[in-house]
């Protein structure tokens, strides 16, 4: 009896072994870290579909690391306040993390070119990024950016760039400089043609409006790549945009230049949702996929 349960247990544990050893590898470029000071007003509010957030700051993060670790996700960009990644990565015992941080304006978190520098130098920064310059009403072309920008192509330094919209309502509420138009992907041309070194994605892959301008734009700069966060779960538009513009990409030829990305915010499943839409498209092949969730990652991020 022992000898058959032992034997069972070996199986068992063989199976799971093999199930974990086959799941799809996957890097998540684009998390979001919060901390028990800056998550303040937000409340457990509902998404589209009626699904809560999560409670608080502290199970945001719990609940986030237990989806890195189901999905096999193997590396993920996280920005937020500086503190929140700081906190994070104290955190992240599996060394996960890539180190970003969430800037809407050039002066944010009283930074400045020098101070910035220093971060890049520390490796407090790796990715910089998510830059939303859409929320305060400017784009990444504006002036007050380029020092920023100058810096990150000198120490290789990738730049995460949020394109499309927003949130619906925003603008009436904590976003009141932000607007539709800010999020054509044709508003960062200028800093791809001023800095041809420098490594760039766009977040959201141009969202629902302007996936034709993203494709376009990677078509020109072979520099530019696109993650399609958010659009893999937030609601149905977005979705069906998404499948559109992957469509387009591959028929195109610049299926190689999309990662994924989850863009969880404050929902935490919606990083298993978005694997499970992606792995829903079956007019992507198994190789695509796994070009998507991981291989086009790997390549971007170790590109010199």
């Amino acid at each position: 009896m022992l000898t058959l349960q032992k034997n069972l247990l070996l199986l068992i544990f063989s199976l799971t072994s093999l199930f974990v050893s086959a799941q799809t590898r996957i890097i998540d470029m684009h998390l979001h870290s919060y901390f028990d000071k800056d998550w303040g007003a937000r409340e457990n509010v509902p998404d589209f579909y009626g699904k809560k957030g999560a409670a608080n700051a502290g199970a945001h993060r719990i609940e986030t690391f237990a989806a890195l670790k189901k999905l096999n996700i193997l590396k993920a960009v996280v920005s937020g306040h500086p503190e929140s990644v700081d906190e994070w990565v104290e955190k992240d015992s599996s060394h996960r993390l890539i180190r970003g941080i969430l800037m809407f304006s050039p002066d944010d978190y009283g930074l400045d070119s020098v101070k910035f520098e220093k971060l890049v130098q520390e490796k407090k920064i790796e990715i910089f990024g998510e830059i939303a310059p859409y929320y305060s009403g400017g784009t990444l072309s504006d002036a007050g950016w380029k020092p920023y920008l100058r810096i990150c192509e000198k120490y290789n330094i990738p730049v995460a760039v949020h394109s499309g919209g927003g949130d619906p309502g925003g603008t009436y509420s904590w976003s009141p400089k932000a607007r539709l138009s800010l999020g054509d992907p044709y508003l960062i041309e200028d800093v791809l043609v001023e800095f041809p070194k420098l490594r760039i994605y766009l977040m959201h892959a141009g969202a629902e409006d302007w996936h034709e301008h993203a494709l376009r734009l990677m078509a020109y700069y072979p520099q530019l790549y696109t993650d399609i966060a958010v659009m893999l779960w937030v609601e149905p538009n977005a979705q069906r945009s998404v499948k559109i513009f992957l469509r387009n990409a591959k028929e195109a030829g610049y299926l190689n230049k999309v990662m994924f990305g989850s863009d969880q915010m404050i929902w935490p499943y919606s990083i298993e949702k978005s694997v499970q839409f992606l792995n829903s498209l079956d007019f992507l092949t198994k190789k695509d996929k796994e070009d998507i969730f991981y291989n086009n990652a790997e390549r971007f991020l170790n590109s010199k």
